[in-house]
C-alpha cells in the first residue's frame, strides 16, 4: 500500500470517528469507499468498492447443500505429522495459512475462510495464494477491504461469501448480545453466554460468531453448508504461543491470542456446539491427538483411518 492511500484511509478512518458514536466504530475503515447491500430480512447481498461492485455467492450458495463428510485444515503443527500424499480429500476448507499446504501435497481446497485483519495484512502473500484460486472463500467486508488494498479487484478468481459478526454488522450500529437475541428469537443463533457473547450461528446470513479462532467460523460455516461429518486437521489450540504454525520458519512466527481466548471463550464453545451438532445429526471428528479438543465430546481418530483401507475406522460413528 502506498503512503498516500495509507495516510488517505488514515484520515478517513479519523473523520468518521469523530463524526459518528461509538456504535459504529466498527465501521471506520469501510467508509467512504465500501458501500454494502441487504435483501429484504437484512442478510448481505452486495458490496461495492470505490463504486465498482463486486459479484457476491451469498445469493447462490444455499444452505444444506452439501453432504457427507467435510474437512477443515488449520494450521497447527499437528499438520506436519499427517502425511497429505496418502490422502484423497475432498470437500476441504481451509483457514489462514492453511493454503500453504499445498506446495507440499496435492491438496485441493474447495473453500476458505479468514476473518482475521492482522492476518490479511500480515501475510499478504499467502492471501493472494488464497483468493487468486477457484475456490468459494467465506471472508468479512472488513477483511476484504484489506485485500483490496493490496491489490485489484480483477486479481481476485476466488468467488465470494461475505460474513459478519452478529453485534457488528457492516455500516449498521453495533448491537448488544440481548438485541442479538430479541431480535433473533428464532433460534437461528444460539446463544450460549450472553456476556461474554459466546454463540453458534445455524444461519450463518445472519451472523457468525467469532471466539477467538477462524477455526470456529469455519465449523459454523461447514454446519450450514449441510455437512454430517466434519474432520478438524491441526485445530491444535494449546500452546499456540510456544508452537509454531506448520508454515512459519523459527523467527517468522505471527503473534496469537489463542491461549488468552482458549479456557474461556475457544473451549466453552467448541464443546457446546458439539452437543448442539450432535443433537442434530453433525459429528466432529478431531485429529490432532495432542490438541486442546483431545476429548470428549470429539470424536478422536488417527489421520491414517482417513487413507484407502481405513474407512470401517472412519465411518460416521452411530
Amino acid at each position: 500500500m502506498s503512503v498516500s492511500r495509507r495516510f488517505a484511509n488514515t484520515a478517513f478512518k479519523l473523520l468518521y470517528r469523530y463524526g459518528r458514536g461509538p456504535r459504529y466504530r466498527h465501521n471506520e475503515r469501510l467508509w467512504p469507499h465500501v458501500a454494502v447491500g441487504r435483501d429484504g430480512a437484512g442478510n448481505l447481498s452486495g458490496y461495492a468498492y470505490r463504486r465498482q461492485p463486486l459479484p457476491l455467492a451469498n445469493a447462490q450458495v444455499e444452505r444444506g447443500c452439501a453432504h457427507g463428510t467435510g474437512h477443515i485444515i488449520a494450521s497447527g503443527p499437528s499438520i506436519n505429522e499427517i502425511d497429505y500424499r496418502r490422502l484423497r480429500l475432498s470437500h476441504v476448507m481451509g483457514v489462514n495459512g492453511a493454503i500453504a499446504l499445498a506446495e507440499r501435497h496435492p491438496v485441493r481446497f474447495d473453500y476458505y475462510c479468514f476473518n482475521d485483519t492482522g492476518f490479511v495484512r500480515a501475510r499478504p502473500e499467502l492471501v493472494r495464494r488464497i483468493v487468486s484460486t477457484e475456490l468459494l472463500l467465506f471472508t468479512t467486508p472488513l477483511c476484504l477491504w484489506h485485500v483490496l488494498q493490496q491489490m485489484p479487484a480483477e486479481a481476485l478468481r476466488c468467488r465470494l461469501f461475505l460474513i459478519e459478526n452478529p453485534q457488528r454488522r457492516a455500516l449498521l450500529p453495533a448491537r448488544t448480545m440481548e438485541e442479538v437475541r430479541h431480535d433473533h428469537a428464532d433460534d437461528e443463533l444460539a446463544v450460549f453466554d450472553a456476556g461474554r457473547a459466546l454463540g453458534f450461528s445455524r444461519d450463518i446470513r445472519k451472523g457468525v460468531f467469532d471466539v477467538g479462532t477462524v477455526a470456529y467460523t469455519a465449523l459454523q460455516i461447514m454446519a450450514w453448508l449441510g455437512f454430517s461429518q466434519i474432520v478438524l486437521h491441526g485445530v491444535d489450540l494449546n500452546n499456540a504461543a510456544g508452537a509454531a504454525r506448520f508454515y512459519e520458519a523459527p523467527g517468522d512466527s505471527l503473534p496469537t491470542t489463542l491461549d488468552l481466548y482458549l479456557p474461556d471463550h475457544i473451549l466453552p464453545s467448541f464443546t457446546q456446539a458439539a452437543a448442539l451438532l450432535r443433537a442434530s445429526g453433525v459429528e466432529i471428528v478431531n485429529l490432532s491427538p495432542q490438541g486442546a479438543l483431545a476429548c470428549e465430546p470429539f470424536r478422536q481418530l488417527d489421520w491414517r483411518a482417513l487413507a484407502p483401507g481405513g474407512a470401517a475406522a472412519f465411518a460416521p460413528a452411530t
